[in-house]
């Protein structure tokens, strides 16, 4: 029989402003969506698909995988977007506690962050990131995370999920 004990990590958690002039464009980008998903997932506002690729979204997404191979070491993995999408928050909208595993990794980029918008909390310890236009947080996926009441209109954020593999031709070997 298998037993089962929580533990508390001391896990990464990485957050700045982003240096790429994309912010206009990102605002564009979530402009051009539908929102198939609105209210039927874990964010209970608006939310685009799970597969939202754009040039610029591209862009973002490479930068995160290279902060990710450079601040972990992992020069031999390849990190893939699994899946992306664009939630819009209005007034009183929220997400519930949840996490990504069995992601590698998650990110979320704040588009658009008017006053009183919402922070992204993380459960466990209960920090919050405030959000601020353009920063982006990314963490283990494996990390429980929620958005409380949002108190502001127009709060925009592209989030996602990284898988990571490695490839190295020596992997396992001994």
């Amino acid at each position: 029989m298998i037993d089962q004990f929580q533990v508390i990590e001391n896990l990464p958690v990485l957050t700045g402003i982003c240096p790429l002039d994309i912010n206009k464009q990102m605002l564009e980008d979530a402009k051009k969506q539908s929102y198939p998903n609105t209210n039927k997932t874990n964010v209970k506002a608006k939310m685009t698909g799970w597969h939202v690729h754009t040039p610029t979204t591209d862009k973002l997404t490479n930068w995160i995988k290279k902060i990710i191979i450079d601040v972990t070491k992992t020069p031999h993995t390849t990190y893939e977007v699994t899946d992306a999408w664009f939630a819009h928050y209005t007034q009183g909208d929220h997400t519930v506690n949840h996490c990504h595993y069995p992601q590698t990794w998650s990110f979320v980029y704040f588009v658009q962050a008017p006053p009183n918008s919402a922070p992204l909390v993380f459960t466990t310890s209960n920090a919050a990131i405030a959000a601020e236009q353009n920063r982006v947080v990314i963490f283990p996926a494996s990390v429980y995370h929620f958005v409380p009441r949002n108190e502001a209109n127009n709060r925009i954020v592209y989030s996602g999920n990284i898988l990571g593999r490695n490839i190295r031709k020596d992997y396992g070997q001994a």
